[in-house]
């Protein structure tokens, strides 16, 4: 799989040369990051020069990143309705990452175009950042078998950190067979089935990704994120007492959580229980007067 990056805070997916160097490259060892239109259109002539049809529609993904996910949420929901793919959300940092695809043909002026749009769409969504965008050309050159085997011959001391490098580049697939290996070999468990439990969230693989997650709980029960995310996973399949159960434990982990402390009121309220969910509206705003859902919802309850 050839990946080609054209962004603005430049994703390391191999590695990075100026522009002098550009047609000396080949295609499938060039990554370029994109400030300008000028870059966009350094990078299409690249590409064209090594072959790259053009008319062609192949894989585009895109990328967004935002501190709230709920913001990230409302933005995957908009795109998917424009016929854009859902990929994942991954959680770097403390921000929340989005990955879309669309199977598009683009010259290096419909690039830029895109990249417009996108970027005013999510700004109209409250999202921070449009990341810029990502050609995944197949050439069948990486098969899934080839994957495992390159995997399965890492060292057992470079595995956990093989694994979060794939996991920190959004190469799920990778960083699922790896941390599966991970676990198998008892290594990190507790950060390795929490990690694995993202990936199987980011493939909608819900019901295995509750299964990681709950054995992070069971490994360490004080465990946030572990926590926070499971009440998410429970809300969104509408079994409200699990939800509840756990956000409850996240926030008891955590009561500075203004988001944590909004998702258990979120929680309370589709369950039909009002006062409760007023009640933690009024602490996730205590926490952070300023959290716009927590507003929204105590103008709803109230």
């Amino acid at each position: 799989m050839i990946k080609q990056v054209c962004n603005i805070s430049f994703r390391k997916k191999f590695l990075s040369f100026g522009f002098l160097s550009l047609t000396a490259i080949p295609l499938a060892g060039f990554s370029q990051k994109c400030n300008h239109s000028s870059e966009v259109q350094a990078l299409f002539t690249h590409l064209k020069n090594n072959g790259f049809d053009e008319s062609k529609p192949v894989d585009y993904h895109y990328f967004f990143i935002d501190t709230d996910p709920k913001d990230i949420v409302q933005l995957k929901d908009a795109l998917v309705k424009q016929d854009y793919q859902y990929v994942g959300i991954a959680k770097l940092g403390g921000r929340y990452q989005l990955e879309v695809s669309k199977k598009e043909a683009h010259t290096a002026d419909s690039a830029i175009q895109k990249g417009k749009e996108l970027k005013e769409l999510a700004n109209s969504n409250n999202v921070e950042i449009f990341d810029g965008f990502e050609l995944k050309i197949d050439t069948g050159e990486e098969k899934p078998t080839d994957v495992r085997q390159a995997i399965y011959k890492i060292p057992n001391n470079q595995l956990f950190r093989k694994a979060m490098e794939f996991y920190n580049r959004n190469e799920t697939e990778k960083a699922l067979i790896a941390f599966d290996r991970c676990i198998s070999l008892g290594i990190n468990l507790e950060a390795s089935y929490y990690k694995r439990g993202n990936c199987k969230t980011s493939l909608g693989k819900v019901n295995e990704a509750i299964a990681d997650l709950e054995d992070v709980v069971r490994l360490n029960p004080k465990h946030y994120e572990a926590n926070f995310n499971l009440g998410g996973l429970y809300l969104d399949k509408e079994n409200y007492d699990r939800a509840i159960s756990y956000y409850q434990t996240a926030v008891t982990v955590n009561p500075k959580s203004d988001n944590g402390l909004y998702r258990l009121a979120e929680a309370y309220q589709k369950k039909g229980m009002k006062e409760m969910a007023l009640r933690y509206c009024e602490k996730s705003l205590e926490v952070n007067p300023d959290n716009a859902y927590a507003q929204k919802l105590r103008e709803k309850l109230n």
